[in-house]
């Protein structure tokens, strides 16, 4: 079992939001939420992280 106590390198963490990447995006955005990303088949997902990438380049953000 693994000890729920131990916080793990910054970088653990990090790869661990690039691996699920396109499952994040829409809900950082505001596109959707964790639950509704959950539901959605690839298609609504890809077209949700469109929105996402879309909604960050109009109002600015991303880096």
């Amino acid at each position: 079992m693994e000890d729920c106590s131990k916080v793990k390198p910054d970088e653990f963490y990090k790869e661990k939001l690039r691996e699920q990447y396109s499952t994040w995006l829409p809900v950082i955005a505001g596109i959707a939420t964790r639950e509704e990303v959950e539901m959605m088949t690839a298609d609504q997902l890809g077209i949700a992280c469109e929105a996402a990438n879309m909604k960050i380049k109009l109002f600015g953000g991303g880096g």
